[in-house]
């Protein structure tokens, strides 16, 4: 189950740096991604390096519901913002998809970045309830 939530944190680190190499919503955007990844980073690397620790997979568990979070807040604000930028590639009938040009973050991945993160949580919690002895040393 850890390489599970290792795998889904590494994921999630990977969609946000193709997000922000894509640069399709601006340079303001591609700084949130770029942040978004490097957070994550830090999660794999601590999970990684303290396997049988619980306080790397609880702040997993933490980062991984804010960022869902953030991302099903950023879902109408990329509506609202991005109408001149996204949405206008949607009726115009161009030659490359709205995912294409802008640099793969159109709603479809912004949703199934959300799972992602849901399920990366979703394991974290799992892990922490296998190991009830360590999670109670926290709650003191």
């Amino acid at each position: 189950m850890h390489l599970l939530l290792v795998a889904c944190v590494a994921a999630s680190v990977v969609a946000h740096g193709w997000m922000a190499a894509g640069g399709g919503h601006g340079a303001g955007w591609s700084l949130v991604m770029a942040a978004m990844a490097l957070a994550c980073s830090f999660c794999v690397v601590d999970l990684l390096r303290r396997r049988h620790d619980s306080a790397p997979v609880r702040m997993a568990l933490g980062m991984a519901a804010a960022m869902a979070l953030i991302h099903v807040l950023m879902v109408p604000l990329m509506a609202t913002a991005g109408a001149g930028t996204l949405h206008a590639h949607h009726g115009g009938g161009g030659t490359g998809s709205a995912a294409a040009s802008t640099g793969g973050a159109d709603h479809s991945t912004m949703f199934l970045l959300i799972a992602v993160e849901l399920v990366a949580a979703g394991l974290a919690a799992a892990q922490l309830r296998r190991r009830p002895e360590k999670s109670a040393e926290y709650l003191r």
